[in-house]
């Protein structure tokens, strides 16, 4: 409630451009999509600019049609979700296997990418669903196997990295703003 108290708030004045720092923080299922439902809703009829700061990958996703990520306070990539992903160069192949080396695949001209997974071999691969048949040839007798499309959370971690960083805890700007202001 206090979430759509928020959003209420912001838009008693009718403005064009709306900033929404993590809209859906906290919310169930339900009350994240109409929240979400409402701000496209917002940007379709009332023709609003809406800037959304938030963690949620699939939410920028679905709500965003231009990104940025920022890290340590810099932006490092900027562009529509779908650019972003494509760019990152196919489809994402884990293959989990008893000593399996991923350079069995270096040789392979349509794998972009070999990288160790934590106890997996992660492939980029173009068109992954196309070449699977010979890249499990390749690889000899494996575990499992999951191929998917890259997602926005593989382009938040291409660009910023995998390991948690030191400092402190994460929290809103308005937080952080309001623990300067008193003093803590």
């Amino acid at each position: 409630m206090r979430r759509r108290l928020e959003l209420a708030r912001g838009l008693m004045h009718h403005p064009k451009v709306l900033f929404l720092d993590e809209p859906t923080l906290g919310l169930d299922p339900q009350s994240r999509d109409v929240i979400w439902k409402y701000i496209e809703k917002l940007v379709k009829e009332k023709n609003m600019t809406i800037i959304i700061t938030t963690h949620y990958m699939d939410e920028a996703d679905k709500l965003c049609n231009r990104l940025a990520i920022i890290d340590r306070g810099k932006i490092v990539v900027l562009g529509t979700p779908q650019k972003l992903k494509k760019e990152l160069g196919g489809d994402i192949i884990r293959l989990k296997a008893e000593n399996l080396d991923g350079k069995v695949f270096k040789n392979l001209k349509y794998v972009k990418k070999v990288s160790k997974c934590d106890s997996e071999v992660c492939l980029t691969v173009e068109d992954g669903n196309k070449h699977l048949q010979e890249i499990l040839k390749v690889a000899g007798k494996v575990d499992s196997v999951e191929i998917r499309s890259p997602t926005l959370d593989d382009v938040f971690l291409f660009y910023t990295g995998r390991g948690m960083r030191e400092g402190s805890p994460e929290g809103s700007w308005a937080e952080k703003a309001m623990n300067v202001r008193s003093g803590r």
